[in-house]
């Protein structure tokens, strides 16, 4: 276990990335992330019984990936970004914990992340994270994010980040 003041600590950088996110401020929410970050949403399959993981990931991005999708839908020639989504991020039931053997913290947290565009309806995604937290230079940062949407069937191209 946690103490409650580094509880609060990754709370409280949860909902700021929640924050950022909804508020378009992708330079910022950038910088919630370690320079050699994974941020993976595997594809996941409802089978019956067990069935071995799916072949790849929908989305497996490192840091300059990440800097390119938001380069792309700040320069305006993203069609399915323009004009710009409205999101709302709610973060939740945000378990964390010591990893063993390590000076970094895993972080459980629930989402439910509304997406409207203008003219093409809305959106809703449910799902669960977990994150890999390190220190670095005293605030923590996001080293690594699994994602894992309650949805069986994806669109053809998701342009909002979880």
């Amino acid at each position: 276990m946690v103490s409650l003041e580094v509880h609060h600590q990754v709370e409280q950088l949860l909902f700021r990335e929640a924050h950022l996110l909804d508020r378009h401020d992708y330079k910022e929410w950038l910088d919630l992330f370690t320079d050699d970050v994974e941020y993976r949403l595997p594809l996941t399959e409802y089978v019956q019984g067990d069935a071995a993981p799916a072949g790849h990931p929908v989305i497996q991005d490192d840091k300059t990936r990440l800097m390119f999708r938001v380069a792309k839908d700040e320069s305006g020639y993203s069609h399915v970004e323009t004009p710009k989504s409205l999101t709302c991020h709610l973060i939740s039931n945000v378990l964390v914990e010591d990893i063993p053997d390590s000076p970094d913290l895993r972080a459980h947290s629930t989402f439910l992340v509304r997406q409207a565009r203008k003219l093409r309806g809305e959106a809703w995604w449910a799902g669960r994270r977990t994150d890999v937290l390190r220190s670095v230079n005293g605030e923590w940062k996001i080293a690594r994010r699994d994602i894992e949407l309650d949805s069986a069937i994806l669109p053809r191209g998701i342009s909002v980040f979880f």
